[in-house]
């Protein structure tokens, strides 16, 4: 799992006010990096298994919103591989590659959410383009 923390530290360097994130297998949810210490990302297993699988009907995300980390966001925009939510002062982004989901939750100003939404993607594309 260690190396695959890089890829965290990359993103959450590029995008400041991302507080955790992880790395998990898109198939099954299973952690492959996350942060750590006092910004832990949290998810229970059972809850990572459940919101990788909001991909495979990701055009009805929407209507229910998204729960991660015992937090339910609502989700008022899906994209092909993305999927955006928010509960006031947080959110999060998702991507989806071929074999990972990455995950980053942000806190701070709507001003803040083009920057983590760059960071998660450029991290997805540097990923599919390694053939994840």
């Amino acid at each position: 799992m260690s190396g695959w923390n890089a890829y965290i530290d990359t993103m959450t360097a590029a995008a400041p006010s991302i507080k955790r994130a992880a790395i998990v297998g898109a198939a099954d949810g299973s952690v492959w990096a996350r942060t750590e210490d006092s910004n832990i990302f949290k998810a229970t297993d059972a809850e990572l298994k459940t919101f990788v699988a909001l991909f495979d009907d990701i055009n009805n995300v929407p209507s229910k919103g998204a729960d991660i980390e015992g937090v339910h966001y609502v989700v008022p925009r899906t994209e092909e591989s993305l999927i955006f939510g928010k509960k006031e002062n947080t959110g999060f982004f998702a991507v989806k590659t071929k074999s990972a989901v990455l995950i980053a939750v942000y806190e701070g100003p709507n001003e803040v959410a083009a920057q983590v939404r760059k960071a998660v993607e450029s991290m997805q594309a540097y990923l599919a383009n390694a053939g994840y």
